[in-house]
Formats: structure tokens, sequence, C-alpha cells
């Protein structure tokens, strides 16, 4: 297993990926149709326009990173050029021109967001697929799992509550999320951490590349892409672990971006301390959760563990809109029950960032003993096509129920009908993609103790079934 430290600068290296879920989760939807006043379904039109695109070009990315030789490592120099670009491009998409038209504006939020999706996806790819290299040990791919997840959630917290505090502080009248002055630096201050953060994983990961013909290690697929494309598809285990983050990633965007409109006029929250405290306690939660999930893994299959975590999480999703709210049990005078709420919940989230890492690790080594191949790149590059296309979806349909089902308004004051129905949008809506997550990976069949199992055995004695599984 790495050094604690080698874990540690890996880990760092999950910062700019959360970094850019949470704030573009957050913030680009409401940037673009509440405060720029753009069409909500415009809005997320132009958001899923670079999710898909983002989709389409993660596997390519993954079977090029298999493929790849260079002095700089097959992974290292592909996380080289998309930690330096993305950045920027971020900063792009959230500080358009002023005094552009509707038509312009929807450009230009395709465009950057083109130019974001396309950059992170080169830094996001070879980082995940590296870190299945860097052990070939079941329990000690959790370990790293865990310290990268660790990682994440900082990121993910830091984005979350900090964004609130320095850039939307409450000043007088009016809610601080509806001025666009916040937007700009909140975009060019986290675009530099996520360069930052990138640079050091690389450095910190550095005796870990792997750049020519120079061990098991570094090999990589020499299967043309389309054939690796639908080899891959064709395992069965990694297909259970593809639907079941597809479905949780639908059922966590669309809750992430109604997000702020169900805090603002359902719960009636518009306090920006208030709304870092709620984002606080989620990612708390599922800080604490990390260890008791990996934990766990070492005496429970991760897929039964995983599918238990998802179903109470959307249980108590489900609850929020009948709790909490105007004329419920718990309103916004009550926000210790909507933080106490939002630690549990993330608790149980934790299990899917914790779980589905090490699981993929071992689908890659059985393929790896069926066919003699490396396959990480393409198996996470698969892995980022399925939630991309789910969340550029989740955006869509997000997009066109808060116009067409919600009936949302620009501006400050929505209907009671509308009110109603951004909470029903906020928490049952993504409860049902949850429990169809859990329905998913439940069904997974390979036990954690295949890694030692597949690699103590010649290649050709293990062959793959048509399913995926390990006779």
């Amino acid at each position: 297993m790495p050094s604690v430290l080698a874990r540690v600068l890996y880990g760092v290296g999950e910062i700019p990926i959360t970094v850019a879920m949470t704030t573009f989760g957050l913030f680009v939807l409401f940037f673009y149709a509440s405060v720029l006043q753009l069409p909500p379904v415009l809005a997320g039109a132009g958001a899923a326009v670079g999710l898909v695109w983002d989709a389409i070009i993660d596997p390519y990315i993954g079977y090029r990173s298999d493929r790849s030789r260079h002095w700089f490592g097959r992974r290292h120099v592909f996380m080289l050029a998309g930690a330096l670009t993305s950045g920027i491009c971020f900063w792009m998409l959230l500080a358009p021109p002023a005094g552009l038209s509707t038509a312009a504006l929807f450009a230009w939020l395709v465009g950057t967001t083109l130019l974001f999706r396309t950059t992170t996806a080169i830094y996001r790819v070879p980082y995940l697929s590296l870190g299945a290299e860097m052990c070939h040990e079941a329990h000690g791919r959790t370990v790293i799992a865990a310290y990268r997840s660790v990682f994440g959630l900082v990121g993910t917290l830091s984005a979350a509550t900090l964004s609130f505090l320095l850039f939307f502080p409450t000043t007088g009248a009016g809610d601080p999320k509806l001025r666009v002055e916040g937007y700009g630096p909140l975009a060019a201050t986290w675009g530099a951490v996520m360069t930052l953060c990138g640079i050091v994983a690389i450095v910190g990961t550095w005796r870990y590349r792997a750049g020519g013909d120079d061990g098991p290690a570094a090999m990589a697929t020499r299967t043309r892409y389309k054939q690796s494309f639908f080899d891959a598809l064709s395992n069965g285990p990694f297909r259970r672990i593809f639907l079941a983050l597809v479905f949780f990633f639908a059922g966590v965007v669309i809750n992430a971006a109604v997000g702020l409109h169900f805090y603002t006029w359902y719960v009636g929250v518009s306090d920006s301390a208030a709304l870092s405290r709620i984002q606080l306690c989620f990612y708390t939660g599922a800080l604490v959760g990390v260890p008791v999930w990996t934990r766990l893994a070492r005496r429970y299959e991760r897929h039964t563990l995983m599918s238990a975590g998802l179903v109470i999480m959307a249980a108590l999703l489900s609850a929020a809109p009948i709790v909490f709210g105007a004329g419920r049990l718990y309103g916004a005078e009550s926000l210790w029950a909507l933080y106490a709420t939002h630690a549990l919940t993330g608790a149980f989230a934790a299990v899917a960032w914790v779980m589905p890492g090490a699981m993929l690790a071992e689908c890659a080594d059985a393929e790896a003993v069926a066919s003699g191949q490396r396959k990480e790149g393409i198996f996470f590059g698969l892995l980022n096509l399925g939630e991309k296309i789910a969340a550029g979806v989740a955006i869509l349909i997000t997009g066109a129920a808060l116009q067409l089902y919600a009936g949302l308004a620009s501006g400050a004051a929505q209907t009671p009908e509308t009110i109603e129905r951004i909470g029903a949008i906020f928490a049952w809506l993504p409860a049902v993609f949850l429990t169809m997550s859990a329905i998913a990976i439940y069904g997974y069949r390979l036990s954690h103790s295949a890694p030692a199992t597949v690699q103590a055995r010649p290649a050709a004695e293990t062959p793959i079934t048509s399913a995926g599984g390990v006779p």
C-alpha cells in the first residue's frame, strides 16, 4: 500500500473534481436563470449540453490514457494539461460579459460549459484511473478511495460553505445570491484552487507514474477504442456499478440544482451564514461517515452497504418537504433540525463516495486476468460518461420542471403553488433515483475477495463469463 503521504497527496487531487461539481451544481443554473434571467429551460439546456459532451469524451480520454506512452507518465501528462486549463475555463463560465442578449448569453453558457467540461475531463479520468493502479490489495484500494473521498468532501464542504460567506455576505436588504457582483470573484478563486490542487496531486504521485513498457502496472490496452468500449460494457459487475452511479448522480444533481430554490423559497432561509451551515452539516456528516463505511467494508460486502445507505438517504430526503417549510413541523425558525437532518443524510451519502472506486478496481482486475490488459482508463471513462449523461439529463429535467411544472418566475417572489412544487422537485424526484440506484447495486456479485483471488491465478486459468463475472 502507498505511504500515508502518498495517499494524502493523491487525495488532494480529488479537490478540483468536487469543487467543480459542487460550484457547478449549486450556482450555474441559479446564476443564469435567477440572476441573469435567462429562461430556465435555456439555462438547463445550456448546462446539459456541456455535460453530454463531457459524457462523450470521457471514455475516449480514458482509452487514450490507457494507450499513452510518455516520459511524463501516461496518466500524469493528461492530468497536467487539464489542471492548467480548467481553472480559467471555470472563471469564464461564471463571468460573462455584461449586456449580452438572451441568444448571446445562451451561446456564452454553451461555449464556456463545453470548454470547462473538456478540460476537467482531461484531468479527472486519468486521475481516477491512477488511483486504481496505486495498490492491488482489496482493503488497500478501499483505503485509497477513502482518502480520496475525505479530500473530495473537504473540497465540497469548502466550496459549499465558504462560497456563501465570502462572496455573498448578508448586507442590507435583498438576497445576496441575486447580486451578480459575487459570481466573478467566486469563479476566479475556486478556479485557482482547482489548478493548484491538481498540480499538488501530480507532484505527489510522481513516483507512481507509468510512462512506457516498464511493468504490469504500466500495461495499457492495445485493442481498438470501439472494441474496448463494448468489452467494458459486457462486464456484468461493471454494468451494475455503472447503472447505480447513473441513478445516484441523477438524483444528487436534481437535488443540488434545486437546493437554493428550496432553501430560499420553500424553507424561507436567505441568510448566507445559515446556508453555509446547512452545507457544513451535510458534508461534515459525510466526513464522519467515510471512516465508518471504510471500517464496515472490511466485514461486509460493499454492494450491500451501498444499497442500504442509499435507501436510508432516499427516505431522509423524502421527508424534507413534509417536515420543513411554512406550516410544517419545522419552519425557517427551527434551523437546528435542518442542520441535524443534513448531517445525518450526509453520513449515509458517504457510502457512495467510498465504495464504487474500490469495486471498479475489482472489475479491472478480473478483466486484466481474462485479457492480460489493464483497462482502468476505459472503465473510469465509461463511468464518467454515465455520470455526465445522468447529470446532463438531470439538469435538463430540472430546468424544465422549474419552468413548466413549478412555474418558477424571475425575481424574489414566488406563488404558493410554485413553492409547493419546488419542494416536490427537490426531494421526491431525487429519492426515486436514489432508490433505483440502491436496487441496481444490490445485484453486484463480485466479492471483495476477488482481487486477491484473481491476482494469484494465471490469466489462462481465470476466464471471464459473458456476463463479466469470475466463474
